[in-house]
């Protein structure tokens, strides 16, 4: 494999330049065409016999040994940045970014670290990442190969599009997802929660013959974490109850579970995408490309009617959106065309449902896993929120909620340790600076979220370990705790799970809410504890970093609980 990433690179570099050694031999090839120097021995023949051919290999030689050898070891500028070669496997190990964090491990102290390679570099501290997300935001796009990917499934939405039409489509969005107006949808939040609450409840109730003695029920938590989140998404971002909890059948879920499938193959495919031009890859003879084909013309099809759906009831003055509607501030604004439109509500439908439900499902998965931790977590669930007879209250404040230390700790745990995007690519699109190392254009940086956010160097000993602590503030004198929002860190970039600075997820706040009330809902109500036989899950994904195969858990409704201090 190190040997085959060498070799790629190599071939990246002779690619690129072939255009300029064409060039430059086709006009010396014309100069020699025009001298008059008698050719007296056979080369000199056989040159001016075919001047172009000759001049364009000559160069090209010429400049491929200025590249492979001259250049890296005289004149480029990254020549001394400690070199790696593990994360050449990164797109298939599992978890994907292990290499990574295993290469910051081996440097701790470099800001960059060269992966086998003149075009590829990890970022690895804290201030090459500042200069990349924030301080030279400008200077550092996605590529192109992997941006024309995404836009298949998610659409040209805030996610996919970069420089001035990304600046003007997040200045019209941003005003939608303030906190404040985030804060107004944690009563629907929580109204779906309950009913997810009462679904799992009967499912426990329905398998008597998988129950065991102690009341114990395996439920596959994913594909349900999922239909809770779409419900919510649904009328929070396009103003339409799915309902998909309440229905044997749910074509919008069942096509993201499709869509975002773990497998080898999918692997692969995400590859040839980010390596080949589209209209290369879209004329394989790939089931993938038939399956995403399908399965987005479904789903833009499906916003495309929500869209006019909702367009006619405001020109009928019927209009059906509530206030707290992300699509209907969208509409309001009046600053995006139908197609942009189209385009962003793919992208919440999906960066708003399927994420999120995959936060939920490593956070049951954690809870299974630490079992202290999830009794402290439901005993200040139950303590703050007002549990009578095992019922959970029928109503929710986002103040309570949000002032939670150990809930508002854990979860953010989940978020650190289990980023829904693992790893991320910047290409530099000019010359520029970067951790004051001189940086040439189309030089690609790795982002990874995954290796970052347990990076012992900010997070200490213990950084690949749920630790809820760690988000906790309290008050010598007093003793009360409340939440922070630093981890303990001293840098906001200790923590990649949303980015930073101008490409920052717009939904951040949104997504931290969703996981607060599903997760003191289903905490709160239900016990959570691993198969006897349960191995510690691969994960995997294109996009997201999902379990491979699911997550199968055992539950059991929660009993009575005594009020005791969760710290």
């Amino acid at each position: 494999m190190k040997a085959g990433f060498k070799a790629a690179d190599t071939l990246t570099i002779l690619w690129r330049l072939l255009p300029k050694a064409l060039v430059t031999g086709m006009l010396s090839g014309w100069l020699i065409s025009h001298l008059a120097l008698p050719a007296t021995n056979v080369v000199l023949r056989g040159i001016f016999s075919h001047p172009y051919l000759w001049s364009a290999t000559l160069v090209f030689f010429v400049l491929a040994f200025d590249a492979l050898v001259i250049y890296p070891r005289t004149r480029d500028p990254l020549r001394s940045l400690p070199n790696t070669s593990r994360c050449a496997t990164m797109m298939v190990e599992s978890p994907r970014g292990k290499s990574a964090l295993a290469a910051m491990k081996d440097y701790p102290d470099a800001p960059l670290i060269r992966v086998e390679g003149r075009y590829v570099v990890l970022c690895a501290g804290h201030d090459a990442l500042r200069d990349i997300l924030s301080t030279h935001a400008s200077d550092f796009e996605k590529p192109w190969p992997i941006r024309s990917f995404l836009a298949r499934p998610l659409g040209w939405g805030v996610i996919v599009n970069e420089g001035p039409l990304h600046h003007r489509q997040r200045r019209i969005l941003n005003p939608a997802f303030h906190v404040g107006k985030i804060r107004m949808l944690y009563g629907l939040m929580w109204s779906k929660v309950l009913i997810f609450s009462q679904k799992l409840e009967e499912m426990l109730d329905e398998d008597d013959a998988e129950r065991d003695e102690d009341g114990w029920v395996e439920v596959e938590i994913a594909e349900l974490s999922s239909r809770l989140t779409l419900d919510i998404i649904g009328p929070a971002a396009m103003g339409r109850d799915f309902q998909s909890l309440t229905s044997n059948e749910s074509n919008i879920s069942d096509a993201y579970l499709e869509l975002l499938r773990p497998s080898f193959g999918r692997m692969i495919f995400a590859g040839l995408n980010f390596t080949l031009p589209q209209w290369i890859v879209r004329r394989l003879p790939l089931s993938s490309n038939r399956i995403l084909d399908e399965i987005s013309s479904f789903l833009k099809k499906t916003c495309g009617e929500i869209l006019e759906d909702k367009k006619r009831e405001i020109a009928e003055g019927k209009n059906t959106l509530p206030d707290y509607s992300i699509l209907k501030r969208i509409i309001d604004a009046d600053g995006l065309t139908d197609d942009e439109i189209k385009d962003q509500m793919l992208t919440f439908l999906a960066a708003g449902h399927e994420t999120t439900a995959g936060a939920l499902t490593w956070a049951c998965y954690l809870c299974a896993t630490n079992p202290d931790i999830q009794r402290k977590l439901r005993a200040e669930i139950r303590s703050r929120l007002e549990y009578v007879g095992g019922q959970p209250p029928e109503g929710i404040s986002w103040d309570v909620l949000e002032s939670m230390p150990y809930l508002n700790g854990f979860c953010e745990e989940v978020l650190r340790l289990y980023p829904t995007v693992p790893v991320t690519v910047r290409e530099a699109q000019r010359e520029t600076t970067v951790s004051g190392y001189r940086v040439p254009k189309r030089t690609l940086f790795l982002i990874v979220p995954y290796a970052t956010n347990r990076n012992p160097c900010a997070w200490g000993a213990d950084a690949d370990q749920v630790v809820p602590e760690r988000w906790i503030d309290t008050d010598p004198n007093t003793g009360v705790t409340r939440p922070n929002k630093t981890g303990g860190t001293t840098s906001n970039f200790a923590s990649l799970t949303f980015l930073h600075g101008p490409r920052a997820c717009i939904g951040q706040d949104f997504a931290k809410a969703e996981l607060r009330c599903a997760v003191a809902g289903l905490v709160g109500g239900f016990e959570v504890k691993l198969r006897k036989d349960q191995e510690e899950p691969r994960i995997s994904g294109v996009i997201t970093a999902k379990a491979e195969g699911g997550m199968r858990l055992l539950f059991r409704k929660a009993g009575e609980v005594e009020r005791e201090d969760a710290q």
